[in-house]
């Protein structure tokens, strides 16, 4: 062979080495393109499976009903993972079995009445007692499942989740196929979101449900307690105006005779000193303490318990007439207010000495008749109960928050015991210095007016030290309302 052929032939050796690089190099890139391609495919099915679980999400937070809901999932999933069948399956109270809740693929007769056993021998039923997903590549070669009336509709693969619950499971999330299936790892996990999404909706649901009804039970409740109130409250109006009458009658009498007794007496007494000349010395003295002392003052304990008694039967009256009188509303300046009730006073805290002190108070809406009555008495228990060993000193404050705007009387009193303080507030209850006037009705009074407005009183108190009255006046009344 020539210097020429060899080198020919030597050329064509290394063009053919090189084409085999060349052929290499395509088919590495060919396999990189396929890999790419597979990758690819496979990040568009996990985004629009992520975009599916985000919708139904989003349907979640809408409020949809359950119903629509189970529907809406069978669906999208059917769809999203390309499958014949999809079913939700509710497990029922005895635990035995599962109904068909909602579906794709099925007999429309079978939802929401057909029901399969919850044995474990089933692919449903094993998947109640599996903490993974349950995954069947074909189902007539599985040997898990001797159970297989899935087989009557030509399913070959499928795939299984628990739906899960507070206490036992909801039930079970499952797909089915009659061509035999691999699953990804993004199947398992699409599956597997959606039916953790469901738990969260039907527990809301479940909750939303039981605070419904606690609401229904509750709102039953307060209109029949509020039915009895009312109906208690009209017997004890109407029972106080039959006590009063009852108890007023027997009290005139009473009152009429005790007159007349005394006009008798008199009669007696003019006739007596005629007759007692001729009586003994100790006759005369019995007879003269008799009508002289004793029988006056018998007459006069009771023209003073008929006084006292009448005087009970006008206050329970008058607590009586507070729940009949309608509430005027209107914007009140309480510091204006509380001057004024004390100028009607000046005269009570002159006589005592005493400093009273109105800090700023703020403008409410209220009853002014009720709110004058509430200072006022208050005020008038602050003064006469002023402890006569150092200077009175009474202050008046208040403070609105949020809901409500709270009124404070603070004085340096003689105080009250811990074990009276509940007392206080009842009818005809008094603590404390008994000789000041009065039939023990004034804070019962404040109670009934503050409790008509909507709010409620409380008591504060150091025995020898002072005490502090405070009350709220709630804010709904600015809207009209008093609740009440």
């Amino acid at each position: 062979m020539t210097e020429k052929g060899k080198d020919q032939k030597k050329k064509n050796k290394g063009c053919a080495g090189e084409l085999d690089k060349l052929q290499q190099r395509v088919s590495e890139l060919e396999k990189v393109a396929a890999t790419r391609q597979q990758v690819e495919r496979e990040l568009r099915e996990r985004a629009r499976q992520q975009a599916v679980v985000a919708g139904l999400g989003q349907r979640v937070l809408a409020g949809i009903d359950l119903s629509t809901l189970l529907e809406e999932v069978t669906a999208r999933v059917a769809e999203t993972l390309g499958v014949e069948y999809c079913q939700i399956l509710e497990l029922l109270p005895d635990r035995d079995a599962l109904l068909l809740r909602a579906g794709v693929g099925w007999p429309q007769r079978l939802l929401g009445h057909s029901t399969v056993d919850a044995r474990p021998d089933s692919q449903l039923g094993y998947t109640l007692f599996s903490s993974e997903p349950v995954i069947v590549e074909d189902l007539r070669l599985d040997t898990r499942f001797s159970e297989l009336s899935l087989l009557e509709y030509n399913i070959v693969s499928g795939m299984s989740v628990i739906i899960d619950g507070e206490e036992w499971p909801f039930g079970v999330l499952g797909i089915h196929t009659s061509r035999r299936r691999i699953f990804t790892q993004d199947d398992i996990h699409f599956l597997q979101a959606v039916a953790n999404l469901l738990a969260t909706a039907i527990q809301h649901k479940r909750a939303q449900q039981a605070l419904q009804e606690a609401h229904d039970k509750l709102e039953a409740r307060v209109r029949e307690r509020t039915a009895d109130l009312q109906a208690a409250n009209e017997e004890l109006k109407t029972f106080a105006y039959m006590v009063s009458h009852d108890l007023r009658a027997p009290l005139v009498n009473i009152k009429g005779f005790a007159g007349e007794l005394s006009i008798a007496l008199e009669t007696i007494h003019r006739a007596f000193r005629e007759v007692l000349p001729h009586l003994s010395e100790e006759q005369q003295q019995a007879i003269l303490a008799a009508f002289v002392q004793d029988i006056p003052e018998a007459l006069g304990f009771i023209n003073s318990s008929v006084n006292r008694m009448n005087d009970f039967i006008n206050a329970i009256l008058k607590l009586s007439r507070m729940g009949r009188r309608e509430l005027n509303l209107e914007p009140l300046d309480a510091e204006a207010l509380v001057q004024a009730t004390l100028e009607t006073l000046a005269h009570q805290i002159e006589q005592c000495g005493a400093k009273v002190t109105v800090n700023p108070l703020p403008v409410i809406v209220a009853d002014r008749t009720s709110m004058e009555q509430i200072f006022s008495n208050i005020l008038t228990n602050a003064i006469s109960y002023l402890g006569p060993d150092r200077p009175g000193e009474i202050e008046v404050f208040g403070e609105r928050n949020e809901t409500e705007t709270i009124f404070r009387v603070r004085d340096n009193g003689c105080g009250i015991a811990k074990k009276d303080i509940g007392k206080i507030f009842e009818l005809f209850r008094r603590v404390g210095n008994l000789d000041v006037p009065g039939e023990g009705m004034g804070l019962a009074y404040v109670r009934a007016l503050v409790r008509r407005c909507g709010g409620h009183i409380w008591c504060e108190s150091r025995l020898g030290v002072g005490s502090t009255f405070s009350f709220t006046i709630p804010h709904h009344l600015e809207e009209g309302g008093t609740d009440v």
